[in-house]
């Protein structure tokens, strides 16, 4: 049963800021916190602002399927527009459900399968450069891996030459991240000083390596069996070219920067729970016999899906969601009038001892037997749920699965001295200052 209290009511608050404070110091704690004191139903304020966290899988699935039509995109990913445009994670209504029709096509999973090889081939490039007993920013590798996969997968592109300008335009639109939990924060968009200027930087630095990109396409007419050639050789007329350029720099970003957490968390957990190692070492050395792997292993490697899920489970890329009530929702005993945001926290639920018993702890068997299909459906949501679930969640598991067996065919990981993992739950759940680990050679 949820643990509900009948009003919903959660900790007392600042007059004028209400919970903005406690929360941007540690928004992770704070979320863990209320879950914890105040039941699966607890109302917090961001300055005039109430939301609602639900931590209960059942009202999970209410909010994401149930009711999806009483919701809409929160106020965070509302903002986004101002980099994003109308790209698939912000737009609404009929143009998002025409858009995402015509987006199927590009993940459709045959054409995701033909991308194995592609996600193989740089995974392997970028690691192989890692030198024996070395210590390496693992994030930071994996995330140029993860970017020239999506640059040439999704856009048909190479965009190897502009990998340091999309990491410092993604810099810059995360140092601007704040200004979203500012009760209208960003209307100092266009001031001309600190992280409004860093977004503008970003934006239009990204905004001109994708025009780039379609002009090439345009030109061409060529279908490379990309996600730009879908889009630009669609049945019912195409995009607009600035459609186009919003759905490419939606999924050019989420494309690289979750999959190359995920995959980064999961080296982290390699490096920090000797028994999952081995086991993972086990399969990929019986599955692959020193060969890269390819898109017909995906079925024989359980233990790298289980360790990607596993990752995802503990480090959300997505670590909480935001949905604006179109109507009053009633949740249990609690109405929860239309205007209030509800927040659906990844990081609580993913680690609630209710669902995950000894939830801090690596265990690929969660995965493995029969406790899978024991959970309720709503404990595990990294990449949403219902009409608006992630369009390239099939992409990210190809990707991570494969990527990591190429990457554990070759090294394991130790933890380096006085390099802590930190975490940074910016616009996704990265690691803060990267993620350092040796990286030890285990064939000659």
């Amino acid at each position: 049963m949820p643990r509900v209290r009948a009003d919903g009511a959660g900790p007392g608050g600042d007059p004028l800021l209400g919970h903005l404070r406690p929360f941007v110091a540690d928004r992770l704690g704070f979320l863990t916190r209320l879950s914890r004191e105040h039941g699966d139903v607890a109302s917090f304020r961001i300055g005039p602002y109430r939301n609602w966290q639900l931590t209960h899988p059942d009202h999970v699935r209410e909010v994401l399927v149930t009711h999806a039509a009483k919701v809409r995109k929160g106020p965070i990913l509302q903002r986004a527009r101002i980099v994003l445009g109308d790209g698939l994670l912000t737009s609404e209504g009929d143009r998002h459900r025409r858009d995402r029709r015509v987006l199927q096509q590009a993940f459709h999973p045959r054409r995701v399968a033909s991308y194995a090889a592609t996600m193989v081939e740089h995974a392997d490039a970028a690691t192989g450069r890692w030198e024996p007993g070395v210590a390496v920013d693992v994030h930071a590798e994996l995330v140029r891996a993860t970017l020239a996969t999506a640059g040439a997968t999704l856009l048909g592109a190479n965009v190897a030459d502009d990998v340091d300008l999309v990491e410092r335009a993604l810099a810059d639109l995360l140092s601007a991240y704040k200004l979203a939990f500012i009760p209208f924060g960003w209307r100092l968009q266009w001031l001309p000083i600190g992280p409004p200027r860093r977004l503008r930087r970003g934006r239009s630095a990204l905004h001109d390596l994708v025009d780039r990109t379609i002009a090439e396409r345009r030109a061409s007419g060529e279908d490379r069996g990309d996600l730009l050639s879908a889009l630009t050789l669609a049945d019912d007329g195409g995009f607009t070219d600035a459609a186009l350029r919003d759905h490419a720099v939606t999924l050019l970003l989420a494309g690289h920067e979750t999959t190359a957490n995920a995959l980064t968390f999961a080296c982290h957990l390699l490096a920090t729970a000797p028994e999952v190692d081995a086991a993972v070492h086990t399969e990929v050395d019986q599955v692959l016999a020193g060969r890269l792997p390819t898109a017909d292993d995906l079925d024989q490697l359980p233990r790298c899906r289980a360790l990607f899920a596993e990752a995802l489970r503990l480090y959300p890329p997505s670590w909480a969601m935001g949905r604006q009530l179109r109507a009053d929702l009633q949740v249990g005993d609690v109405r929860i009038p239309a205007g209030d945001l509800v927040v659906l926290p990844q990081w609580v639920v993913h680690r609630d001892p209710r669902w995950w018993p000894e939830p801090e702890r690596c265990q690929l068997e969660r995965w493995t037997d029969a406790t899978d299909r024991e959970r309720p459906r709503g404990a595990f949501f990294p990449f949403g749920a219902g009409v608006r679930q992630c369009i390239g969640e099939g992409f990210a598991w190809t990707e991570g699965v494969l990527a990591l067996a190429t990457i554990v065919r070759r090294w394991r990981f130790a933890p380096v001295p006085g390099r802590q993992l930190q975490l940074d739950p910016l616009l996704t759940l990265r690691p803060r200052n990267g993620c350092w680990l040796h990286a030890l050679p285990r064939r000659s």
